[in-house]
């Protein structure tokens, strides 16, 4: 240990390698009862600077140079407005400045680029699936800019299939999730969402023949109903001995489900169409009717399961309970 009691304060800074009495202190550890700390009585080892900075800390002043806003500090900027380079006072981005044409079309390129996303419109099975998600369980709707495209549901892996199909017609769209508030359901749902002028006009335009005229083969009315299926399709199994197992689709909108009646003919499964039902929904008697495709004949439900093909509310959801 290092004695300091015969080294007077001035030549502490001369003559002691800082290095070894860290290694000494550290070694010895810096509250070890009977350690003596090197400034112990020691006075006058700041200098004049440092001492004048730590009196003016003690009265509210700022302490270090590069430090602007403490209490008795005038700021350089003080009474312009907006953001300044030191010594201007035109500032960046002051009210009423003109942009440079290069900035401005730029700008404006990089905007068109978000807004005027062009996705593929040419109907396959990618887009066929997302036209039976968003005409079941999801919307369009516009913004001041563009549209957004979003499904709002409790299954994950409807959403997932969702956001794929999306990103493959070329859109670019993102999922996020929300666990429920108001005390309205108990379920997580997951939103997906994506952005674009040319998809939300095109998909406003569309009526009920113009769909049916876009959907000319097997596949893409497969993947329609499918996608349609997931978003507002059933299956259950009866508790009595029968264990007779139902599918159905329900929609508010009849000439839609006449429309998925047709196609699922096309493809060689027959639905029976019924209602309408009491909707039971959130706006109580205001709510619009329910309509319902059934069947519960186990050869129709088999060849929906292997021709369609659903990831979601098939035969191996029923055997685990789950509907």
């Amino acid at each position: 240990m290092v004695n300091f009691d015969n080294i007077g304060p001035e030549k502490i800074l001369e003559e002691y390698d800082y290095t070894n009495m860290k290694k000494e202190r550290d070694k010895a550890g810096r509250f070890i009862k009977g350690f003596t700390p090197w400034n112990k009585e020691c006075k006058g080892i700041y200098s004049n600077q440092t001492l004048e900075r730590m009196s003016k800390a003690k009265k509210g002043k700022h302490i270090s140079q590069r430090t602007e806003f403490k209490k008795g500090n005038i700021s350089w900027c003080k009474g312009l407005k907006g953001l300044h380079i030191k010594g201007s006072e035109k500032g960046w981005f002051k009210k009423g400045r003109v942009l440079s044409p290069g900035i401005n079309e730029k700008r404006l390129k990089n905007l068109r680029e978000k807004i005027l996303i062009k996705p593929n419109l040419e109907m396959n099975s990618d887009l066929a699936y997302a036209l039976g998600i968003l005409f079941g369980d999801g919307f369009v709707v516009k913004t001041k800019y563009s549209y957004d495209i979003v499904l709002d549901i409790t299954n994950k892996n409807i959403a997932l299939n969702f956001l794929k199909a999306l990103r493959n017609i070329g859109l670019n769209p993102y999922i996020s999730e929300r666990m429920p508030v108001n005390g309205i359901g108990k379920l997580k749902k997951y939103i997906v969402k994506s952005h674009s002028l040319n998809f939300g006009l095109w998909f406003k335009s569309l009526s009920i023949d113009g769909l049916r005229d876009l959907l000319d083969d097997k596949e893409k009315i497969k993947n329609f109903v499918r996608g349609f299926y997931e978003a507002e399709g059933s299956i259950c199994q009866s508790k009595n001995k029968y264990k007779i197992i139902q599918l159905s689709i329900s929609n508010t909108n009849l000439e839609l489900l006449k429309l998925i009646k047709d196609l699922s003919v096309e493809i060689d499964i027959n639905f029976n169409l019924n209602g309408p039902y009491k909707n039971h929904g959130f706006n109580g008697g205001d709510s619009k009717l329910i309509y319902r495709l059934n069947t519960a004949a186990k050869a129709e439900v088999n060849k929906f399961m292997q021709l369609v093909n659903p990831s979601v509310k098939n035969l191996r959801d029923v055997n685990y309970g789950r509907i």
